[in-house]
This record gives structure tokens, sequence and C-alpha cells, in this order.
């Protein structure tokens, strides 16, 4: 009897397991607002939820850009040293804007710690919206 219970919560361990590692294969979003959040899922979440406000102060910035389309893998989070110490880190995700597969444009936020949820108040543009032709990269305005 005790080999049979066993077996049997050995397998349903195991399926119990194989199941949740399937499904952040085919659907890795499942875990933004649950107990799985990692901190990266988190800013992810955060930034699809604000991403009209977003889009609103790039336009204020750059009045001829209409539409981003973020491409949400590029999400990085690394620290900003001033040669000596890190004095915090940069959140940045890449996209393109205007429907033009050839422009480039990243959007910052600055954080105090690599799990900070970014802050509207503290988005920057580390690099000017960009068009890409060939190998090189100008600025679009």
């Amino acid at each position: 009897m005790k080999k049979k219970t066993a077996i049997a919560a050995s397998a349903l361990l195991l399926l119990t397991v194989g199941g949740v590692s399937a499904l952040n294969v085919i659907n890795p979003s499942w875990r933004e607002n649950t107990i799985f959040a990692t901190a990266k899922d988190k800013q992810l979440a955060w930034l699809k939820e604000h991403e009209k406000q977003i889009v609103a102060w790039i336009h204020s910035r750059y009045p001829k850009i209409e539409k981003v389309q973020f491409d949400w893998k590029t999400l990085e989070v690394g620290p900003v040293s001033n040669g000596v110490m890190n004095v915090g880190y940069n959140l940045s995700v890449e996209g393109k804007f205007n429907d033009i597969p050839e422009t480039v444009i990243w959007v910052d936020f600055l954080l105090d710690s690599a799990d900070s949820i970014p802050e509207i108040s503290k988005i920057t543009m580390n690099q000017p919206p960009s068009i890409i032709k060939g190998n090189t990269i100008y600025n679009f305005e």
C-alpha cells in the first residue's frame, strides 16, 4: 500500500512540475499577477499597463511620433555607474514607431534597485528616436 501511495504521489508531483514548466514555455505571462511573479514579470506588467502614458510622453517630446510598437522581449535592467560605484539602475525597452520597420526607439526608466517597479516620473530617453539605413543609425528629427 505504501508503494502505491508513493508512486501516485511521485506521479502527481511529476505531472504538476511538468505542467507548470510547459505553461512557462507556452505562455510566460501567466506569472505576472501571481505569487510566482519575478521582478521582471512585475516590471513588464507595469510597462504594459502604462503603455498609453509612455506613448503620450514620447509624443509630447517628439510630436511626429504617433504610434510606438514596443518589443517587450527587449526589456533589460542594468546598473548605472559613475565609474566608482553603482548609483542606480536603468530599465530599458526597445521598439519601433509609426509602423516603420526601419526605425528604433529606446525608452528608459531610472530605478533605485534592479527589482524596483518603474515610475512614470522617472521616464527618460538616453538615445533619440532613430532611423536605420544600412549599418548606420540616423536621428529621426
